[in-house]
Formats: structure tokens, sequence, C-alpha cells
């Protein structure tokens, strides 16, 4: 495992319990709203409001990583995008997630000038903490961006945010949040994918860390133009 792993995504499934509850306990483990898996995300997945899909490693690398057979889920997902889906019924080990959100009901008071239509939001990004540094992000990444342009998707812009580069590297901020200042920071990261910074929020989130603090700081939105060529002129 390392700068050539690959992934497969396959969909979070809101009606199955085993998969909310696995979903609620990778939230916990990354300090963030793991309140919103029931009350909100279910809703939002089946509306094709969100698109949450776990990140697996192939199954030789799963089993080294996570061997517990209570961390087994299956592909049991019948829409996504609130399209129908056709579930494999392969079973697999979730090391992570991520979402591609169709709105962003947080940001529509921002001034992004965007189209209505074909773009999407990467959210809800957690690798497990034991796996991370490793590639694994990078790959989900790519798998993410390749899927996006495909059925039932076809994004044309692929949108984030994320903690601005000066403020992730504050050393207080960072660990408290971070458990450490990152030697590349998220901005920097994104931008080396071809993620441009089109606009800076002061205090955009305010949310409280696990000490029960709000911070100040900025968020940046990243775009990055992903439409295939053969789709330019449509």
């Amino acid at each position: 495992m390392g700068s050539s792993s690959k992934v497969t995504l396959f969909p979070w499934d809101p009606n199955s319990d085993i998969h909310v509850k696995c979903l609620v306990s990778q939230r916990v483990e990354c300090s963030w709203d793991q309140e919103k898996v029931e009350i909100k995300w279910k809703k939002q997945q089946l509306k094709g409001e969100k698109c949450i899909y776990w990140i697996v490693l192939p199954s030789d690398e799963s089993q080294v990583i996570s061997p517990k057979k209570d961390e087994m889920l299956q592909d049991t997902a019948t829409t996504i995008n609130a399209v129908s889906r056709q579930p494999t019924k392969e079973f697999f080990i979730p090391i992570g997630h991520i979402s591609l959100d169709s709105k962003n009901p947080d940001a529509e008071h921002i001034e992004l000038d965007l189209p209505v239509k074909k773009i999407f939001w990467i959210k809800t990004f957690y690798v497990r903490q034991s796996i991370q540094g490793q590639g694994i992000g990078r790959a989900a990444m790519d798998e993410v961006e390749a899927m996006a342009v495909r059925e039932p998707l076809l994004a044309k812009i692929l949108m984030l945010d994320t903690v601005q580069k000066d403020d992730q590297k504050r050393e207080e901020f960072a660990n408290a949040t971070y458990g450490g200042v990152p030697k590349t920071t998220n901005e920097e990261w994104y931008a080396r994918r071809g993620y441009r910074l089109i606009k800076t929020v002061q205090n955009y989130y305010q949310v409280l860390d696990k000490n029960g603090k709000i911070w100040d700081t900025k968020t940046v939105f990243m775009r990055k133009d992903i439409a295939r060529a053969s789709d330019a002129h449509r």
C-alpha cells in the first residue's frame, strides 16, 4: 500500500442499520457531524442531495488494516443521486467515506458565481486515522473525480471548502483540531490537484472543536472544472 493505492467506492445505504451505524462510528472517529447522520444525512441521501460513498481498498489490503468481522458491510444501496441502481451484494470493509453533494445550502448566501446544474460539492471526506498519509486520500479523490463525470452524476464542476492554509498552520488551532501542524495544508493539497481559490470567507464555520472552543478562522472555497472535452461544446 502507498502511492499506487487504488480504491473502490460503494454507495452508502441509508436504509441499512449497519451502514448507518458504521458511518456514525467513523464520524465519531473524526469528531465532526456524527449527530447529522441519522437526523439529516439519511434523508439527503435518499433525495439525492448527498451522495455518500464508502472508500474501500482491495480486499487483501483491507484485511490487513481492519480484520474485524463486525466492520464488514455489503453493497445494498438501491439508489444513488436519487437514481435507481442494482446493488452488487459484494462484501467490503470501509476505511473511510466521501460525499458528492448536489446542494450546499450553507453556501447559498455567498456569491460564488456558480451554475445551477451539473455542480457537485466534495464534502464529508474522511479516511481512518490509522492509515492516513498512505496515499488513500489521493486515490479516493482520483476515483471521485473520474466517477463524477460519468452517469448518473455527469458533473461539470467540483467545488469544495476547507480551512485557509495559514490558519491551518497555526500551532494552537492545528493541535486542537488535527492533533498537530500538517506538513501540507488542505488548501495546498487541493491546489496541486487543480482546484483554484475563488473566495475566502471569515468565520464561515462556527463549530465547536473537541474541547468546546470556536476558532476564529478563514474558509477558502475552491473550484475545479472537470467536464470532459467531448462535453465542452454542449
